[in-house]
C-alpha cells in the first residue's frame, strides 16, 4: 500500500487534500476559526449537495466550465497558428516575441474595462479575456522549445529532403509536446483564475451566470457557506483538469513517446 502510495501522484493529492479538510474541519469545531467567514467544511459539502441537487448550481459550474473549454481551444489554435508562422518569418518572430514580453505580466482583469469598452459585458469579453491569458503563455513555451529539438532530427529531415509542413507535422509536433503541454497549464491556470475573477467583478455570463457571479452574490448577501461552496468547485475543477485532463494528455503523449 505505502509503495502504490510513493509511486501515484494522484492518490497522494487525494491524502493531502483529505488531511486539509480535516484540519478545516477541526479548526472549525473547536473554534479557533471564525465560524462565519470560515464555516465547518461538513457544513459547506452539505450546502453544495443541495445547491447540485437544487440544479441551478451546476447550471452556473457549467456555464463557467463551458466558457473555459472554448476559450481555451480558441486560445490554443491560435497559439499554434502563430508559432508556424514565427517559424516562417523572423519579422513575425520578433514582433509576437515583444508583443508576449509586453502582455504576459499583465493579468486579465487588468485588461478587462479595455475589453468591456470595445466588445461591452458579454460573453465574447470573456473569451478574449481567456485568449489573453492562455495564449501568450503557451507561445512562448512553445517558442522556448523550438531551440532544444536535437539537431540529429533537423540533419534527419534535411538529408531525405522533407518540406517544411511534413517536418513540423512528423518532427516538430512530437518534439515540442512537453513544451505545448507546459504552456497549455500555464494557460489553463492563468485563465480560469480571470475568468472567475472577472464574474466576480463585471457581472454574470449568460442567464445565470457562472461560478465567480455565485461566490460574489453570495458573498453580497454574507451567506458565507455559499462562497465556500463556489470556491471549493473552483478548487475541484482545478484538480480536475491538473491531475485528470492534463494527466491524460501526458500520458498519452510525453510518457508514451518517453519525452
Amino acid at each position: 500500500m505505502f509503495s502504490l502510495i510513493k509511486k501515484n501522484q494522484f492518490i497522494q493529492s487525494i491524502l493531502w487534500i483529505c488531511l486539509i479538510a480535516a484540519i478545516w474541519e477541526m479548526s472549525s469545531k473547536l473554534k479557533i476559526t471564525n465560524n462565519y467567514l470560515l464555516p465547518p467544511f461538513s457544513e459547506v459539502i452539505k450546502e453544495m449537495y443541495k445547491q447540485i441537487v437544487e440544479g441551478s448550481f451546476m447550471r452556473q459550474v457549467c456555464n463557467s466550465f463551458i466558457m473555459m473549454i472554448i476559450g481555451f481551444s480558441a486560445s490554443a489554435f491560435l497559439a499554434i497558428l502563430v508559432v508556424i508562422l514565427c517559424n516562417y518569418s523572423g519579422i513575425a518572430r520578433s514582433f509576437f516575441r515583444t508583443v508576449s514580453v509586453i502582455l504576459t505580466p499583465l493579468p486579465g482583469v487588468a485588461i478587462m474595462p479595455i475589453i468591456i469598452m470595445f466588445f461591452g459585458i458579454k460573453e465574447n469579453s470573456m473569451i478574449i479575456l481567456m485568449v489573453h491569458s492562455v495564449m501568450w503563455p503557451m507561445v512562448i513555451n512553445i517558442m522556448g522549445g523550438i531551440p532544444s529539438i536535437k539537431q540529429e532530427y533537423r540533419d534527419f529531415a534535411a538529408n531525405i529532403e522533407l518540406s517544411k509542413v511534413v517536418m513540423v507535422k512528423d518532427i516538430y509536433f512530437y518534439a515540442l509536446m512537453p513544451s505545448v503541454i507546459s504552456g497549455a497549464r500555464i494557460g489553463w491556470g492563468r485563465a480560469w483564475r480571470a475568468l472567475i475573477s472577472a464574474e466576480m467583478v463585471f457581472g454574470m455570463i449568460g442567464d445565470l451566470g457562472g461560478v465567480g457571479y455565485f461566490i460574489y452574490t453570495n458573498r453580497a448577501y454574507g451567506n458565507m457557506t455559499r462562497v465556500m461552496v463556489g470556491v471549493v468547485s473552483v478548487v475541484i475543477i482545478g484538480i480536475f483538469m491538473e491531475s485528470v485532463f492534463f494527466g491524460i494528455i501526458e500520458k498519452l503523449t510525453v510518457k508514451k513517446w518517453g519525452l
